[in-house]
């Protein structure tokens, strides 16, 4: 005998409450009372009441296709520092856009809010934040590697990037750089590459969680075809891209280990290959990391920066509308892979990818 999956409307009828009532306490909705909310979980408990998925699946759909009514404000927190403009790249900008669309899906409006920027303290951007009712942000990544961001995060729902930010241990989404890494390194194994090099400088391998330096490494370790090199780490690209010094160290490491082929997170770095009359793929093999777009001669994994936003306005959302707040207990990674791109900098592949090891 099949018997009916209890409803919501059994949970209301013997909790003496509306369904609406044990809809929003399900939802863990600050507007019913904590003690409410117990009282209606212990009843949905007895119950044995578990959701429809098939009518979660409808219910979403619909919302979706709704026109979404304006629920409110949802900030993006800027973490301002001097030299700091995190308008002037590619990627976190990228961020932003694919966040605000994904936003106004859910009718919210999302607005760029600075700390100690403008001569507001972090006190008087607090209380901005309570007064205009924002219940969730979303954290522009960090100015530099390895920060903490004092701040009232129990009053609020927050999600990062990437792991520029070390204190607090927020749910943080980001491009899944291990992954990327041994896909692009398998890709040129398959074109025959075996002496492959990496040059990333040690900032930019904190900021992306060591994952970048790992994955190299774990790729030599496993694949016999590759000889084992040492990565270029100790220098910083973006500080020194103008002085001759960088693509002398390029050239200097090149030679060194006799290089067929350049693994780099620097997606502008052919323009200093070329001043050392090195060129790609004729004289060896280039592939870029986190390539900011398609829009490039550059092999390699582009980074999809807008669809990482929207994952993060969906965390983001998702939180607010249950009302978690506060500093998470466990905090969420979520990882994007990158979408590869052929670009013209590696020759052709000779053989199909191994599978996953």
């Amino acid at each position: 005998m099949v018997t009916r999956r209890p409803t919501q409307r059994d949970i209301a009828l013997k909790a003496g409450v509306g369904r609406s009532t044990v809809s929003l306490a399900l939802k863990d909705h600050p507007k019913i009372s904590l003690e409410t909310r117990n009282r209606i979980k212990l009843v949905a408990e007895s119950l044995e009441y578990s959701p429809d998925p098939m009518l979660s699946a409808l219910a979403t759909y619909r919302n979706r296709i709704r026109e979404q009514a304006f629920h409110g404000t949802l900030g993006w927190l800027v973490n301002a520092q001097p030299g700091y403009d995190w308008e002037q790249g590619p990627y976190y900008t990228s961020y932003f856009a694919g966040a605000l669309a994904r936003a106004a899906t859910y009718g919210y409006h999302l607005e760029k809010f600075a700390v100690n920027a403008n001569g507001i303290s972090r006190s008087r951007l607090q209380s901005i934040l309570r007064a205009r009712n924002v219940g969730g942000l979303l954290l522009c990544p960090q100015p530099r590697a390895g920060m903490t961001m004092d701040f009232a995060w129990e009053d609020f729902a927050a999600v990062t990037f990437g792991y520029s930010l070390v204190s607090p241990l927020l749910h943080t989404v980001a491009s899944a750089h291990f992954l990327n890494t041994r896909h692009v390194v398998r890709e040129l194994a398959a074109r025959g590459y075996t002496r492959i090099g990496l040059v990333i400088d040690r900032t930019t391998d904190r900021r992306c969680g060591s994952n970048v330096y790992a994955g190299f490494l774990i790729e030599q370790e496993l694949d016999p075809r590759l000889t084992r090199l040492p990565a270029c780490l100790d220098h910083d690209p973006v500080q020194i891209r103008e002085e001759r010094s960088y693509g002398e160290k390029l050239h200097q490491y090149i030679e060194t280990h006799q290089l067929d082929a350049l693994l780099t997170s620097d997606y502008r770095i052919l323009e200093i290959l070329n001043s050392e009359a090195i060129h790609a793929p004729e004289h060896i093999g280039v592939a870029g990391l986190s390539l900011p777009s398609a829009d490039t001669p550059l092999s390699g994994v582009v980074e999809d920066s807008t669809q990482i936003g929207a994952v993060a306005m969906d965390l983001l959302a998702g939180m607010v509308q249950r009302g978690e707040k506060g500093v998470p207990a466990s905090p969420i990674r979520t990882h994007l892979e990158g979408i590869w791109h052929e670009g013209g900098t590696l020759r052709p592949r000779r053989e199909a990818l191994r599978s996953n090891i």
